[in-house]
């Protein structure tokens, strides 16, 4: 019966309510919990970073829920096109682009659930912007909402618009014919006087003749 007594609470005068309040010690404790990585997570952090310094290509979805099977055939999209499906937590986050100069992809992680929330990323050695918007398609769940491509942060209306423009190899062949296509023009311009020239003096001589 002792253990199934009733217990109250000491009663506390109202005016002392407020220093009996544990609302700060669990925030202190939830922020520690935000900024802290246990050691699972500092090989994450390790190989998060690897990924960024490797990478001329990085893309960032929001994920409708999906079960894990999908997320596997999306992984295995991913690794069809050459490029690397992953996914970690704002906390490993965090810690990778913090004082880095990827600190701004932090916006990307999603940081307003009471449970870790994994951020799906997708890395690619190559700049391919067709791929990132061709991984939506293949996966539905999937919505890119920006990237990171010739290090600057694109938004999805930027990473749309790139996808349309030639990449940098067709551009350079494209300028070079321009340049060289005038310069031939002007070849034939300065060498059109002489030509006319010649003629005239050849005609001249058969006419003396």
């Amino acid at each position: 019966l002792a253990v199934s007594k009733p217990y109250w609470d000491d009663e506390v005068p109202i005016e002392h309510e407020p220093l009996q309040c544990q609302y700060v010690a669990e925030q202190r404790e939830r922020d520690e919990w935000l900024n802290h990585i246990n050691q699972l997570e500092k090989f994450y952090v390790e190989e998060l970073k690897d990924l960024f310094k490797t990478s001329q290509m990085i893309g960032f979805y929001h994920t409708n829920p999906i079960a894990r099977c999908n997320f596997r055939k999306a992984w295995q999209n991913g690794r069809r096109m050459g490029m690397e499906l992953v996914k970690y937590n704002y906390r490993v986050g965090k810690a990778t682009v913090r004082d880095t100069e990827w600190e701004n992809c932090l916006h990307f992680f999603f940081n307003c659930y009471t449970q870790d929330y994994e951020q799906p990323m997708i890395f690619s050695p190559e700049v391919k912007p067709k791929q990132l918007i061709s991984m939506e398609k293949k996966t539905p769940e999937f919505h890119l909402i920006g990237a990171v491509m010739y290090g600057r942060i694109l938004s999805r209306k930027q990473v749309i618009a790139l996808n349309d423009i030639p990449d940098l190899d067709t551009q350079r062949a494209q300028l070079v014919a321009l340049l060289n296509a005038n310069q031939s023009k002007l070849s034939s311009l300065l060498q059109s006087n002489q030509q006319q020239l010649s003629t005239n003096l050849d005609q001249y001589v058969k006419d003396q003749s």
